[in-house]
């Protein structure tokens, strides 16, 4: 039975009691009214009911108020903490309280269940990552952190009536007192609430190690505290003896927290050091210091037995320095040094020991908002009135994620502001493909629907669905994550593929038939042009980044063409080198260069423009700059062709379409890098509507051959959408 218990039980009507109780507390006169207001009505409406775990809900109620009040806190959250029982075990609604007891307590009782709610998933999994996720989810979902530790008050409440209840009661909830509300106390920094919980799970859980443990405690009491005694005694003297302000304390560590370091370092109980320790309380940090060297002359340190987290704090902002030493007789004991206000925050706020105990790696942003709720503690025992909350409350708890369940109660992570879409998408690539439709909390919702935490998600899906362009219109709102982005993106990419083999073969088979050409072998013009297969290279030739002149080339050389009629040329008998690498037919020995409006490469189809003063300029068959040519200029055109001896390079124009990634660029270069190709020119352009980038580059090649393969390595990049040769547009 309870201290309260006892206090209250003599009494008919509770009255009586109810004002020497709220006496006890020593609350402030306006939190005395609203919490006796509170008392009597909550005895008023669940007074004479029980809880399943054979306690009354009323008294209930105040057990875990006087837990709360101990960690200082508002007297609405203590307040809160006497009807809690009242809601969860009877059938009064919370509509009914809202009108006597107001929103704020009202709120902070509906917070607690939701809880409660969340928790008991544990039930089904013992998934390390899915008790984690409920973890989290538990913090997520409330935007006040006195909801929390209501919940951790009422269920030590809770373990401390479990005696007297059913083996499986006891286990079922000291296992879910053990994965979700020890580790949560935990990471609030209620240490004397985590300790006893942990302590109350062990007995329930593993009755018979408990019991070895305190029966190796309670058999060595006397000399422990014999030996504690004369410990303190010592080194308050020799404290003193220095003019060092200290409070000293002696105790036996923790039930649990001795079983969890026989498991760390793998020892028996007699090599503990730190079963029992000591803690130094000084003024200062230069004090905690000179604790330690008198600590250190006055016994003998045991090597790697010491941290200073003083001068290095824990990544929670921890601060203490543990030694352990061992005495003259060769006991051990750990000694702990601190200031007073370094001993405040570990107590009262500070999550001092959630990375050194339980031995988790750090997750930088999740854990600062752990940091924020730590010093909500700290600033609710500042407020005078407990009414003016920080806005912060409802600004900085995980506001950028969401915590949301499947149909089968798993749990999924994703960004605030995700949609029924993006679930799809971190379910399987598939169901995002085949995505008709959704369903939260069993309503059909649009795809665009922001999810809220705690939604039920369901995904409708359709066997002849597939991904609509509008997902990827940033405006539209149907895709948050980059992730269902990408993937939505390569589906395009791949659809894209086989429309632009269809339109390349049709394409080609009508210029085949108009050349009348019999069969050609597409296997051998597919590997002449640097392609693996045939339906690659249609697929080149579909998209634009495959000419047909240069497949038709390739044919001439082997299968005779119909002649074609020159763009109004002239052809004479004699033939001159105009340069190395041109041939210019008809005329004297001119200078050429390559034009820069149309950049032809070795292999496209060329003609010769007889310039005034500057030679011969060379440009592709089909450039823009030709089509429309009077007949005054038209007799300039002269018939040209490449010298295939010449391994002269050229200057050649590509564009690139990609969505924008940090490696891209790096990317890139890598693959010009490998082929020993030059970039004389680069320039790029975000397209951030579309969340794209496009990329411009001059390179160097010295046959039109080398283009086909180069493209394919482009292509390959999951980021790049588009890769094509800048020349006749112009």
């Amino acid at each position: 039975m309870t201290k309260t218990q006892k206090q209250l039980s003599s009494f008919a009507d509770g009255s009586a009691d109810i004002a020497q109780w709220i006496e006890s507390l020593n609350i402030p006169p306006t939190g005395a009214r609203l919490l006796h207001e509170t008392c009597q009505l909550a005895y008023l409406t669940g007074g004479d009911h029980q809880t399943p775990y054979g306690d009354s809900c009323f008294l209930h109620g105040l057990e875990t108020a006087e837990i709360l009040n101990a960690l200082h806190f508002d007297h609405e959250t203590i307040a809160a903490a006497v009807m809690y029982p009242i809601i969860e075990f009877t059938d009064l609604s919370l509509d009914d309280l809202e009108r006597p007891l107001g929103k704020p307590i009202t709120s902070l009782i509906f917070g607690a269940q939701q809880i409660s709610v969340i928790a008991q998933m544990q039930h089904n999994t013992r998934n390390t990552q899915q008790i984690d996720n409920i973890r989290k989810m538990l913090l997520a979902m409330v935007r006040d952190a006195r909801v929390v530790v209501l919940k951790l008050a009422d269920r030590l409440s809770i373990m401390r009536a479990l005696r007297n209840q059913a083996s499986y009661t006891r286990h079922t909830l000291a296992q879910e007192t053990m994965d979700i509300y020890a580790p949560l106390a935990n990471r609030l920094g209620l240490h004397a609430i985590k300790w006893e919980l942990e302590d109350l799970s062990f007995f329930y859980l593993e009755t018979e190690e408990y019991k070895k443990i305190a029966k190796k405690l309670a058999e060595k009491r006397m000399d422990r505290d014999a030996h504690v005694h004369s410990i303190l005694a010592t080194l308050t003297h020799a404290l003193k003896a220095e003019n060092i302000q200290a409070e000293l304390k002696g105790r036996a560590k923790h039930i649990y927290s001795i079983k969890r370091k026989m498991l760390r370092k793998n020892v028996g109980f007699d090599e503990i050091y730190d079963a029992i320790a000591v803690r130094v309380l000084v003024e200062t940090i230069e004090n905690c210091y000179k604790a330690l060297s008198i600590a250190h002359t006055l016994w003998t340190p045991i090597e790697k037995e010491f941290d200073d987290y003083i001068s290095v704090p824990k990544s929670n902002g921890y601060q203490s320095i543990h030694t352990a030493v061992t005495d003259q007789t060769g006991k051990h004991f750990e000694v702990q040094i601190r200031t007073f206000k370094m001993h405040e925050d570990s107590e009262m706020g500070v999550a001092a020991h959630w990375m050194y105990k339980e031995g988790k790696s750090k997750q930088t942003a999740y854990e600062e908002k752990i940091a924020w709720l730590r010093n909500l503690l700290e600033w609710q025992k500042e407020l005078s009135h407990d009414e003016q909350l920080p806005e912060e409350l409802e600004k900085n708890v995980f506001t950028d994620r969401v915590y949301v369940f499947t149909p089968l109660g798993d749990i999924i992570d994703l960004p605030a502001g995700a949609t029924p879409l993006d679930f799809a998408y971190h379910i399987h690539t598939a169901v995002g493909h085949h995505c008709k439709g959704a369903k939260i909390n069993g309503k059909i919702v649009p795809l665009t629907h922001p999810l809220q935490m705690g939604d039920r998600v369901e995904i409708l899906t359709n066997k002849t669905s597939t991904p609509s362009r509008d997902w990827l219109a940033v405006k539209q709102g149907y895709l948050k994550t980059s992730a269902a982005r990408a993937k939505v993106l390569s589906w395009f990419k791949k659809q894209d593929f086989e429309k632009h083999v269809a339109e390349g073969r049709a394409t080609f088979e009508r210029e085949v038939e108009h050349l009348k050409i019999n069969s050609p072998n597409l296997s051998r013009i597919a590997t002449r042009l640097n392609f693996k297969t045939p339906e690659l290279m249609f697929a080149s030739l579909g998209h634009g980044s495959l000419r047909l002149a240069q497949i038709t080339n390739l044919i001439s050389s082997e299968i005779p063409l119909v002649e074609k009629k020159p763009l109004a040329i002239k052809s004479e008998i004699k033939t001159t080198k105009g340069s190395d690498y041109i041939t210019v037919q008809g005329v004297g020995n001119l200078l050429s260069k390559i034009a820069r409006c149309c950049k032809p490469l070795p292999g496209d189809p060329i003609i010769g423009y007889i310039t005034q003063g500057h030679g011969v300029t060379i440009h592709h068959r089909d450039c823009e700059n030709l089509k429309n040519l009077s007949e005054e200029y038209a007799s300039r055109l002269v018939e040209v062709e490449w010298n295939e001896q010449s391994r002269k390079k050229y200057p050649i124009d590509i564009e690139i379409i990609a969505t924008d990634h940090s490696h891209l660029l790096h990317e890139i270069t890598t693959i010009f890098a490998n082929e020993k190709i030059n970039v004389t020119h680069f320039a790029s352009t975000p397209d951030k509507k579309n969340m794209q980038i496009k990329i411009t580059l001059t390179i160097e090649l010295d046959h039109l051959e080398l283009l086909p393969p180069l493209f394919a390595k482009i292509r390959q990049l999951p980021q790049v959408s588009e890769v094509k040769r800048q020349t006749l547009t112009r």
